[in-house]
């Protein structure tokens, strides 16, 4: 399937590019009412929130972006850390005129998140955290298949070493991998067959990850108690990923948080326990 063909597929609303920091950024939008910012995780994309933006935009007006050097916005050669991250969001805001927004964070973007609404805390309503990355310096097994070559190799080796990877992931993001699952890791594959993404998420690696675990820019721990938005953590109480007991200690970390455990369920509750994990977040955000 054609990229193109993929973006006819979604049904947002409208979806369009704007520039944000020279760099062209793929964005969906859909809904009326306060904004609210969706930032998913590490080589995902915006359709990754599939089952989220319809239900949340019945309250809120939800933007879904790829971030940069994912899905198909710009791939530029940046050292893709977590500055650089938190001031495109920023950025994102200001080229659409949002002076103030909800933010939802699934992983990498959870620490994105964190990395605003400690840097901006103006400019961040109420924070959710969804099975947020840098709550450890420890790296995950995921993130360490990821770090080796493999996403280098795919010339050489028709995409069975990426594919190997993204099959891998699976089994360690989801609790009962079922189709859903696998056509999102299918959409993964897709968008990994562009060299520039392989380029990426090697360079994201190399900026997060360090021989003893992440570099401590990506530790968000020490950041925590300067969250001054509400903030609510929700976690997958099977997570093989990044540990339930991870976001446990960061609530208490956090001076105004709280925590919402989701059983049978792993790293993705948006996608996993997609009603509940909507009917969560529009309670916290207000809605309800």
């Amino acid at each position: 399937m054609k990229f193109s063909e993929l973006e006819n597929l979604m049904e947002y609303g409208y979806e369009r590019y704007i520039t944000v920091g020279g760099m062209n950024i793929r964005y969906a939008v859909r809904g009326a009412g306060p904004p609210l910012l969706l930032l998913h995780g590490f080589c995902e994309f915006l359709e990754t929130w599939d089952f989220n933006l319809r239900p949340l935009s019945e309250c809120y007006r939800v933007y879904a972006m790829d971030l940069p050097g994912h899905g198909l916005s710009d791939k530029p050669y940046r050292d893709y850390n977590i500055s650089f991250f938190t001031d495109f969001t920023i950025g994102f805001m200001q080229a659409l005129e949002i002076d103030r927004a909800d933010i939802v964070g699934h992983s990498f973007g959870g620490a994105i998140g964190i990395g605003v609404a400690t840097s901006f805390p103006e400019k961040v309503n109420k924070l959710v955290l969804e099975s947020s990355f840098g709550l450890s310096n420890d790296v995950s097994l995921l993130h360490r298949l990821c770090s080796i070559p493999v996403l280098a190799d795919v010339g050489k080796g028709e995409g069975v070493a990426v594919k190997s990877a993204l099959e891998q992931r699976i089994e360690l993001e989801f609790y009962r991998p079922d189709f859903v699952a696998r056509e999102m890791i299918g959409r993964s594959y897709q968008f990994m067959q562009m060299p520039e993404a392989r380029r990426v998420m090697l360079n994201i690696m190399h900026n997060w990850v360090g021989v003893n675990g992440l570099k401590p820019e990506a530790v968000m721990v020490d950041r925590l108690h300067l969250i001054k938005s509400p903030t609510l953590l929700i976690h997958g109480e099977q997570d093989s990923i990044h540990p339930l007991v991870l976001s446990q200690d960061a609530c208490r970390l956090v001076p105004n948080g709280m925590l919402k455990v989701f059983g049978e369920c792993g790293h993705c509750p948006h996608i996993e326990r997609a009603a509940e994990f909507n009917e969560t977040v529009l309670e916290f955000l207000g809605a309800n």
